[in-house]
């Protein structure tokens, strides 16, 4: 992805975005009901009864309208794009992931078959890849999220190679050693790539030094992130019709939907971090941490708040899919004697500013509150985070098991009581992880 300029397909492409998601549904007349329609918009999770109501009336959760915009972000309308390559024949052996997680003897069929479709995904999109450093045309390298060499420094993540390898079951610990291979994504030329390595963020590093370390964790979610949807996009045009189980259309078209959302908000995410750079932007907030050096874990990410502590207000949604979501990013580095962290997010978001006002707010007012608060933004709001294996090995299964559920479970379709009992460990995070 090189620079986006006004001409740009994906410039294009969130303009229209914007319109769709702004316009939502123009045939609501009745004053009564958009006030209600926008108030269920202002809700953490959609229970079955506000996504019953929202779908009576007009917002399509579970089914694609022929003049939509398509879900692969073409910016075309879905019966000019996907639907009309959808292929009729139908493979008796093609299991959708829904499937697989159901009926889990088949869970191996199905990650062959989703490796196989994001290897050759990621070689198709790597191929023309460019380096996405402001007025840089050079063809961009494979990168490395963390500047680590992991067959000598041993650490544990969830994270997979495969992006689709997703089958969680509770009262498993989801931590693995990590290999070379992953937190791999092609987003910068070798040169920029080196300088970003070789770059130490330090109490004086400059915003433009915070900002390049923080827009790489953006750069990797979007990569990756763009190379599930035009797999999933693939997928759907060669098999959808493959699939006889209507509840398993419905919930196949509900994640493509939430795909196509997490792509196109974290592209928004990707412009305001490329305004910045170029200096065409202000808006962003820097948030920096000066915590003693640890070595139990790292994190390099991009991460969701979820609600205001104080006043309860949604910064994301679980499971609404019609509202952008909204990021922040969190990197740490340290020298000898320090850990430093940086956060960066868009201050024009008010209920992203209020989070951070108001957890800070808490952070000030209790001793070691700063490093809890790191811990569990790193571990329950982000992916990302890799603890050192000894570290790891030497916690009680039930901490592992603990730590895994708080990482992977956060939009795994909950319930309102699991994600009630979640944020309220998290809001009190005074008491909770410290891996510092």
């Amino acid at each position: 992805m090189a620079e986006i300029k006004e001409t740009d397909i994906l410039s294009n492409l969130v303009d229209k975005q914007q319109l769709y998601r702004s316009a939502k549904n123009t045939k609501i007349s009745n004053e009564d009901t958009q006030r209600f329609i926008d108030s269920i918009f202002g809700n953490y999770y959609l229970d079955n009864d506000n996504i019953n109501f929202l779908v009576k009336n007009g917002y399509n959760f579970f089914s694609f309208e022929d003049d939509e915009l398509c879900f692969c972000l073409s910016g075309e309308e879905f019966q000019k794009c996907c639907k009309a390559n959808l292929k009729d024949k139908k493979d008796e052996k093609y299991i959708p992931f829904i499937k697989a997680i159901i009926t889990y003897e088949n869970y191996n069929d199905y990650l062959d078959f989703s490796s196989k479709l994001f290897e050759k995904t990621y070689s198709r999109l790597a191929e023309n890849e460019k380096c996405n450093i402001p007025y840089c045309e050079n063809k961009a390298v494979e990168n490395h999220l963390y500047n680590l060499d992991f067959e000598k420094d041993k650490y544990v993540s969830s994270n997979k190679r495969n992006i689709f390898d997703n089958n969680y079951q509770m009262g498993h610990s989801f931590f693995n050693e990590v290999q070379n291979n992953q937190f791999v994504y092609f987003g910068f030329c070798d040169q920029h790539f080196i300088k970003i390595k070789n770059t130490e963020v330090t109490k004086e590093s400059s915003d433009e030094e915070v900002l390049t370390l923080n827009f790489t964790t953006v750069v990797y979610k979007l990569f990756l992130a763009r190379v599930q949807l035009e797999a999933l996009k693939e997928e759907f045009r060669n098999y959808f019709n493959s699939i006889l189980e209507e509840n398993i259309k419905t919930l196949f078209i509900y994640n493509l939907k939430k795909i196509s959302n997490h792509v196109s908000s974290l592209i928004d995410t990707y412009n305001f971090f490329l305004e910045s750079l170029k200096g065409d932007s202000k808006n962003y907030e820097i948030v920096k941490f000066n915590l003693p050096k640890t070595k139990n874990f790292r994190i390099k990410d991009v991460f969701q708040p979820q609600i205001t502590p104080e006043n309860f207000k949604v910064v994301n949604s679980i499971n609404n899919f019609f509202i952008p979501e909204s990021f922040a990013t969190i990197v740490m580095n340290g020298d000898k004697h320090n850990s430093f962290i940086t956060m960066v997010y868009d201050k024009r978001n008010e209920n992203m500013s209020e989070f951070f006002k108001q957890y800070l707010k808490i952070v000030q007012s209790k001793t070691k509150s700063e490093a809890a608060f790191i811990s569990n933004c790193s571990l329950i709001l982000a992916d990302n985070i890799i603890y050192d294996k000894k570290f790891f090995d030497d916690l009680e299964d039930n901490e592992k098991f603990l730590y895994s559920a708080l990482n992977k479970f956060r939009f795994q379709h909950p319930n309102m009581g699991q994600e009630y009992l979640k944020m309220k460990f998290f809001a009190g995070f005074n008491k909770g992880n410290n891996f510092f």
